[in-house]
């Protein structure tokens, strides 16, 4: 495929977290079918870090898209969008891969110089998307088929390979334990914030699991992403600190402060376990290779479920949560899976 030179791909994957976490595996997929691979990946300013991280991705193109939809006529707006157009008019690309399948992505790819990929008709999530790209792939609706999956699919179509094996992420941050997070002993995170409240698991069921989990032994970790997700963690870790009074109990911590995508990479590499919502957190635990249990409460995990080669459990169902019973026992097969398959 390449025209003399390594082969060169713009990847298209502006937003969501969760959504370019998934994604990540196909930057492994190329480079096993051509190594020399030259990757370049679109994306909003927000989650720059998080591809960055990623050492087979040789260059990230932040593009504000929601700043500028929101001052479109700002002479800032203007400025950045003649500067995007003229970094991606001035390099060739062999294939343009649009990941995303709305018409605001596919206008972006269409101001990168080479062929562009996307869906055809109702694979895109916007099926009008699917007229602005040169060569359209035959797919499933765009809610039929787990993402993980979708993505890979389109860039083997596009370049001409097929994908093989569990999907590899490609992330490998230093783990560390966090400064604020008392004791030495092995420690979990619950991710029970995310955007959308039907996602959401009661906080009497948080309460439960984590009193169990710190019967056994384990500190606990609670994360947020605005205050009141902060107040949540803040009822949630109190509730779990009023079932047992001890001195000699381990730690329960709400994150003291908003945490950047790498730091959570590496407080998620250092940790036993990761339980989490539908949330963009619990697929970047996954994708560092840490044992993750996933609760679904209004999506279904078969199209937006976790997929990792690390020890990781789906639960629950479009309205039909999973219980505390038996979250804790996803939780305890996973921790035996992490320490069967021993060191990294």
């Amino acid at each position: 495929m390449p025209q003399g030179g390594p082969l060169r791909v713009l990847l298209v994957k502006t937003s969501s977290m969760g959504d370019i976490v998934q994604a990540l595996p196909v930057v492994h997929d190329i480079l096993e079918r051509y190594p020399d691979a030259d990757i370049e990946w679109l994306l909003e300013p927000g989650y720059a870090d998080l591809v960055r991280a990623h050492p087979g991705v040789n260059r990230v193109l932040p593009v504000a898209w929601r700043a500028w939809w929101r001052h479109p006529l700002a002479a800032q707006t203007r400025r950045q969008w003649r500067q995007l157009r003229a970094e991606l008019a001035a390099r060739p690309f062999d294939a343009v891969i649009d990941l995303q399948g709305l018409c605001k992505s596919a206008l972006l790819a269409r101001l990168a110089t080479g062929t562009r990929f996307g869906w055809k008709g109702r694979a895109c999530r916007e099926p009008a998307a699917a007229w602005l790209y040169d060569r359209r792939m035959r797919a499933p609706a765009f809610d039929t088929l787990a993402a993980v999956r979708r993505y890979r699919n389109l860039c083997a179509w596009a370049l001409g390979y097929q994908p093989e094996g569990e999907p590899v992420y490609g992330l490998r941050p230093q783990a560390r334990r966090p400064e604020w997070l008392d004791g030495q002993g092995p420690f979990a995170v619950l991710l029970s914030a995310t955007a959308r409240d039907e996602k959401l698991w009661p906080e009497a069921h948080w309460i439960e699991l984590g009193r169990r989990l710190r019967a056994r032994g384990l500190a606990l970790v609670l994360a947020w992403g605005s205050e009141p997700e902060r107040a949540r963690a803040e009822r949630i870790a109190a509730g779990i600190v009023a079932a047992v009074q001890s001195p000699q109990a381990p730690a329960v911590r709400v994150a003291p402060r908003l945490l950047g995508l790498g730091e959570w990479m590496q407080v998620f590499a250092a940790a036993a376990l990761v339980v989490g919502v539908d949330t963009g957190l619990s697929f970047l635990a996954a994708a560092v290779d840490r044992p993750v249990v996933g609760i679904y409460t209004a999506t279904s995990p078969a199209q937006v479920g976790i997929q990792s080669r690390s020890p990781h459990r789906n639960l629950g169902e479009i309205g039909q949560p999973p219980g505390v019973e038996q979250v804790l026992q996803a939780s305890l097969d996973m921790l035996a899976a992490d320490a069967a398959r021993g060191p990294a």
